[in-house]
């Protein structure tokens, strides 16, 4: 965004303030029911432990330091396939280990396996009993040089781990729990139904999402968990090399619990980590919960910095190219760059947030009383013009102007009331302060020994982009959601269960030559459904005009098998979606398209229960996208039988372009692509490689002007709903080159 259209952003914006699983592999667990005989001796119970003495140990350690949030008791455990839980053999000779563990009133359960090495063809899985929440499968791939492997948490006090070796394995697989931990309050602590009223200043970043840069360093900013118990915030950043090294930067004091652990293990440490990718409110609302699907877990320590209050760490996998990962840019400039500054980071392990500061920075020392920090090696941030910092905000970065990372945070006492006084401690002061390489940035962000002061970021995947569609495109538009109701005398909701027993949705997509879904996002509000079990199915059509042929269903929240804690035996029940959310479904099998192609759902028990995806208010957008099936036959959502009108359903796709003869691929002779959303509103320009600067032009056929724009980085979106239906040219021009294409709009 440009300075002077941030700043009546900025201005905008004040007016108002002031009235999970790490990369998993495939696969499922099997169903509970088939271990009926194996109930009696799978769980380990936990012990109690004084939950009101932890909160007011958390209240005591409060400082100025903007401290990891601090959710989950610790168990030391010795749980292995001999010592606990059940065993028993498929017909097909596959060995089964199962161990439940229950810690009565855990908001969830994570663990950490101590020991975890398994041969190729074997799969771990942890869940719930209800298996409404699965992680995994973990396998061979998952491996680190630790032997370690960290679990993003289980939702609720009871967690199944499932353990699967095929007949033929190569060797036994070894797996130790060594440790559990007991969440005694939410690790996204402020989310709906919650006390947010801390954070009433802090907007969405996706609020912000006419500037792509600021989606760019949205996606290289994490959520962190650390040994299971703590959360803080980190940022992916590049190096000088682009290679793509999954180069993780955060807060030393993080890692070492504010300084009160003295020459802390960081290996040991790194190990236990957890990032969580894309943990975003879907809407400038930040009330609806992210999606908590994308994680990766366990790190290499790097280099830490205790007096500088730098901690760098590598990741052991990279993230998948779904997870749309991007990894910072920043400068050792020692004015800091220029304003304005943005902070992006997880407060209290929250759905993502940024502030925006209009001031210039200040170098200061920043003194607590934990430990002596550098002289003047940290940014003072003196006044935010939007938005402040909390617990967990630590290790989140800050941006200058040009979208650089300039500092980490390392604590302060800004809150909205008094948002002021918070400290970032100066990347350029980190990039060589000790001869030491593991006491240093340079050694790693700048291995060729290049000397550059500055670096752009990167998109690891430039070349293979994913991209998440979308025909809930504008912030404006995300504000104007609802779950429609029919009008009597029918009943019900428009696209979910209803009186006129329509069962099944989807929302038109179109892309020119192949793509590949890799999976999709759908939002939806609360739910409460009834004692019947809720099953529902993520469906993809392809057909020309309307969905036509069936191509794939992906299981999404289905009826499952609970286990009874009074008499061990296993009863039917069904998932309660009770909070608005958005939730990604990963697809198990690759789903290629081209052209137009539906994706949407299908309720298979409209008796019992009740579904539906958020969608588009009466007259908030001109183009129709929702479809819907209607007495064996497919129409859109402008011919409803009952209430017809225009709108579009929150389901975005995430597909990568596939390069074969059909497609239009990103060659190094047309390295642009164009394409339209369905309903022809906008055209996304996709660039090979990132630009600074490339001039956009629409031509009516008779050549009048209709469209220019200026564009920047590897992708944008250019609205043209506006314009009358016809054929038009566009060109896109930059750095001496020129590329034009005929459209129909």
């Amino acid at each position: 965004m440009k300075k002077n259209a941030l700043i009546c952003l900025l201005s905008a914006i004040c007016a108002l303030n002031t009235g999970y699983a790490q990369v998993s592999h495939g696969g499922k667990p099997l169903p509970l029911v088939q271990t009926r005989s194996y109930a009696k001796g799978l769980f380990e119970e936990m012990p109690p432990f004084d939950v009101a003495a932890e909160l007011r140990a958390d209240a005591l350690q409060e400082s100025d330091l903007r401290s990891g949030y601090r959710f989950a008791y610790k168990f030391v455990t010795d749980f292995t396939r001999t010592n606990s839980g059940a065993t028993f053999t498929l017909p097909d000779g596959t060995r089964i280990w199962r161990l439940g563990i229950r810690s009565k009133g855990a908001l969830s359960i994570n663990v950490l396996f101590t020991e975890y090495e398994v041969p190729d063809g074997a799969q771990v899985f942890l869940y719930n009993p209800n298996q409404t929440q699965v992680l995994g499968a973990f396998n061979h791939l998952n491996h680190s040089e630790l032997g370690i492997l960290p679990v993003a948490p289980v939702r609720g006090d009871e967690l199944i781990i499932e353990y699967q070796e095929p007949a033929q394995a190569s060797f036994a697989g070894k797996l130790r729990i060594g440790e559990v931990n007991h969440a005694y309050r939410s690790l996204k602590g402020y989310e709906p139904g919650g006390d947010k009223s801390d954070f009433y200043c802090m907007p969405s970043p996706i609020c912000f999402e006419e500037d792509k840069d600021f989606d760019r360093i949205s996606r290289s900013t994490v959520l962190i968990t650390i040994d299971g118990i703590t959360a803080c915030t980190g940022v992916m950043v590049n190096n000088s090399l682009n290679d793509g090294k999954p180069y993780l930067l955060t807060a030393s004091h993080c890692l070492n619990k504010d300084f009160s652990v003295k020459n802390p293990d960081y290996e040991d440490v790194a190990g236990r980590i957890v990032c969580f990718f894309n943990y975003n409110s879907p809407t400038c609302d930040t009330t609806r919960r992210g999606t908590e699907e994308m994680s990766v877990a366990s790190a290499s320590f790097r280099a830490v910095n205790e007096k500088n209050d730098m901690a760098l760490l590598e990741l052991l996998e990279q993230p998948p190219a779904y997870y749309q990962p991007y990894y910072a840019g920043w400068t050792i400039e020692e004015n800091g760059g220029t304003p304005p500054y943005s902070g992006i980071h997880h407060p209290r392990a929250s759905v993502k947030r940024i502030n925006i500061a209009a001031e210039n920075l200040v170098l200061k020392t920043f003194i607590i009383p934990q430990i002596g920090f550098s002289a003047n090696a940290h940014w003072q941030v003196n006044q935010w013009n939007v938005g402040c910092t909390a617990d967990g905000s630590s290790g989140s970065p800050l941006f200058d102007s040009n979208n650089r990372v300039v500092g980490l945070l390392s604590g302060g006492i800004s809150t909205c009331d008094s948002p002021e006084d918070d400290y970032y401690y100066a990347f350029y002061k980190a990039w060589e302060p000790s001869d030491n390489t593991n006491e240093q940035l340079k050694t790693w962000l700048d291995p060729a020994n290049t000397g550059i002061n500055t670096l752009d970021g990167l998109d690891p995947y430039a070349n293979t982009p994913s991209y998440r569609l979308s025909n809930i495109f504008d912030a404006k538009l995300q504000d104007s959601l609802e779950v429609t109701m029919l009008p009597s005398p029918a009943s019900g909701n428009m696209f979910g269960t209803n009186s006129l027993n329509t069962t099944e949705y989807a929302e038109e997509y179109k892309v020119k030559g192949s793509a590949q879904i890799d999976g999709t996002y759908i939002v939806t509000p609360a739910i409460t459904d009834n004692a019947g079990s809720l099953e529902v199915e993520i469906t993809v059509y392809s057909g020309t005009g309307k969905p036509q042929a069936l191509i794939h269903t992906e299981r999404f929240f289905p009826a499952y098998t609970e286990l009874s804690l009074t008499d061990s035996s296993f009863v039917e029940t069904g998932k309660r979606l009770n909070r608005a959310q958005e939730s990604f479904i990963r697809f198990s099998k690759p789903v290629i398209v081209s052209g137009s192609f539906y994706i949407g759902y299908r309720i298979l028990s409209p008796d019992n229960s009740s579904f539906a995806a958020y969608n588009l208010r009466k007259t908030e957008t001109t183009q129709s996208t929702a479809w819907i099936h209607n007495r064996s036959e497919w129409v859109g959502a402008s011919r409803h039988p009952q209430l017809p009108f225009n709108t579009s359903l929150f389901i975005d796709p995430v597909v990568h372009f596939v390069n074969d003869s059909s497609s239009e691929s990103i060659e190094n002779d047309n390295p642009v692509r164009l394409f339209q959303d369905a309903g022809h509103s906008r055209i996304y320009v996709l660039f090979k490689e990132r630009v600074e600067k490339a001039d956009f032009k629409l031509y009516a056929v008779n050549g009048q002007l209709v469209v220019s724009k200026t564009l920047s980085g590897s992708e944008s979106i250019v609205p043209v709903d506006r314009y009358p239906s016809g054929i038009y040219i566009v060109r896109v021009q930059w750095d001496n080159i020129s590329y034009t294409q005929k459209m129909v709009l």
